[in-house]
This record gives structure tokens, sequence and C-alpha cells, in this order.
């Protein structure tokens, strides 16, 4: 810091001393002002004046961009660098390949899912549920799959891994199912 000060001082020194030099060499005589000559305004016929328009006008529009001044890893939120410890959900416990899909409600505002765990249990499943062992989210239900984001980071990158559970259709339709006896026909 003292090396620091004594640089800055030196300099300033050395500034102040150039300025009084510049001032104590004698001034320059000023010229005089000539006397501004006026020349007549030519008039231009109405046909030959030609207003030049512009061939193009650019107008910016925000929507659906980011802004640039703020960070894109910010809007991805925070990565953990153990998702398994900031899940503690009992299914994070399984891998989601062990889920199997067993039921879906949609046509409502918040959709739900029920999950099935390799034991059997079922698990109700929304929005934002964390489920196997990446601590993935449920993203999306729909009427037939439910989409869970896997979020992983490597090489500074943040990488996003939608896995996609089905739901399985029923193997035993049979449309020769008789109501009254609860048989098949043919049976």
């Amino acid at each position: 810091m003292k090396t620091f000060n004594a640089t800055m001082t030196t300099a300033m020194l050395a500034l102040a001393l150039a300025a009084c030099d510049e001032a104590s060499s004698p001034a320059p005589k000023a010229a005089k002002p000539k006397a501004a000559v006026v020349e007549p305004v030519k008039e231009v016929p109405a046909e030959t004046v030609v207003q030049q328009v512009p061939t193009h006008s650019y107008t910016y529009n925000p929507v659906g961009k980011r802004d640039p001044f703020r960070s894109p890893i910010e809007d991805l939120g925070p990565v953990n660098a153990n998702p398994v410890a900031s899940c503690n959900e009992p299914l994070c416990a399984f891998d989601l390949d062990q889920l199997k899909l067993v039921a879906v409600v949609t046509g409502d505002a918040s959709p739900m899912a029920m999950v099935e765990d390799p034991a059997g249990r079922g698990h109700i499943v929304r929005r934002n549920t964390r489920m196997g062992r990446q601590g993935g989210k449920v993203t999306q239900i729909l009427r037939d799959s439910v989409t869970v984001t896997e979020v992983f980071s490597g090489n500074g990158e943040i990488i996003k891994n939608p896995v996609l559970l089905q739901l399985k259709p029923d193997v035993k339709l049979d449309p020769a199912y008789n109501m009254m006896t609860g048989k098949n026909f043919g049976e």
C-alpha cells in the first residue's frame, strides 16, 4: 500500500509540473474572425425534392427471449451435487425403471398419478414430486404417461434427462364378457 501511495504521489506531482510548464509558454495570438459570407438560397422545384424513406424499420420484441443481464444458470436453479441426499421421499429409494405407472387422473387443474414400487405399494404423485435415485421431478402428467426430468451436472454443464413412464394397457381385454354370469362367452 505504501508503494502504491508513493507511486500515485509521484504521478500527480509530474502531472502538476507538466501543467505549469504549458501555462508559462506564450499563448498564441487569436486570429481575427472573418466576416461571414452569406450565399443566396437557391430554390429547388418541388418535383425534384425526393424524401429518403428508410427501406426497413426495426422493432424489438422481447417476448420469448431471455433477459441478457441475468445469468442463464440462475434460471435453472441450484443443482445439488448429491440429489439423493436432498430427496427424502420414499420414491427416491428406487430407480425409475423399477417403478410402474398404474393409474392416471387428468382433466383437472392438478392431475395426479399412481406409481407402484417393486414391493407392490402404490404412491400418489403430482407435478414437482421427486422420484428416482437421481432425485428427478415429475414435470408432466398426461392421460397415458408421466414425464420425470432428472438433472445432472457435468463438465460445467447442466443436463436435463426426461424419462417417460408409460401406462401399460390391460392384456386381458375380452369384448365377449357376459356381465350376467361373470364368465366369457364360449366357456
